[in-house]
């Protein structure tokens, strides 16, 4: 029986230390200065929590959800993110996002201090947050979000804001370009760029340098005081 209860501690202890690098909602006290991220994570997460891997593709590993947030946060930001829940349409997420942006810019933090990063489903998310918000100011980041026919989805949605969409060159998923086509330039801002990594879906399952530091620098473009860090490598990537 002792030999059992050193493994249960130890893995409530694990289970306590993950969680709290999960941060779902705003700090009690929003400092105006500092960076803020909203990670959308992808569908596999939803199903199967963090580290989950796909069945079908195993060789993309696991979803590492933490370390993704702790590699974000390591970059100068303060990342929420919610693990979605099975059956729950994504309107309440979107509904929730767009007032925890307000109560942001109400409290003084300036609008090019604030990113939306939406990965694969998680993309969808992003695209109706920045059509609901409709700020040319808002920053947003979808990454392998989209089919040849996505762009359907949208057609009707009116999107603002300054867009990075990440795709690689391997993955099924494809541009996102067509989204934003017959829009006004005076309202949307997109650049698209492609990943040469060969690891076809699988590279929004890590925090690889490829797709981070695309990010971070992006961010930097449009945000005076930041200062992007030199992403690390994960796996070679």
């Amino acid at each position: 029986m002792k030999q059992l209860i050193l493994p249960i501690l130890l893995s409530l202890l694990y289970t306590s230390v993950t969680a709290q690098y999960i941060q779902y909602d705003l700090p009690k006290r929003i400092d105006p200065a500092r960076y803020y991220m909203f990670y959308l994570h992808g569908g596999v997460v939803t199903v199967k929590g963090d580290n989950a891997i796909t069945d079908a593709v195993p060789e993309w590993g696991p979803y590492q959800y933490s370390r993704i947030l702790d590699t974000l946060r390591a970059h100068g930001f303060y990342v929420i993110s919610e693990r979605r829940l099975p059956g729950i349409d994504d309107s309440i997420y979107v509904r929730k996002i767009v007032k925890q942006v307000d109560t942001l810019l109400k409290a003084k933090v300036p609008l090019p201090n604030i990113v939306l990063v939406g990965a694969s489903a998680g993309s969808n998310i992003v695209l109706h947050v920045a059509g609901r918000l409709r700020n040319w100011e808002m920053k947003y980041v979808i990454m392998g979000g989209c089919w040849p026919e996505t762009y359907k989805d949208y057609l009707n949605l009116n999107i603002v804001g300054r867009f990075l969409s990440v795709i690689e060159s391997s993955d099924p998923h494809g541009t996102c370009v067509k989204i934003f086509e017959n829009r006004s330039r005076e309202e949307l801002d997109l650049r698209e760029f492609k990943l040469e990594t060969g690891l076809s879906h699988g590279f929004i399952y890590k925090p690889y340098a490829a797709w981070v530091g695309q990010l971070v620098s992006w961010f930097g473009i449009y945000t005076q005081d930041y200062r992007a860090r030199v992403a690390g490598l994960v796996d070679g990537h």
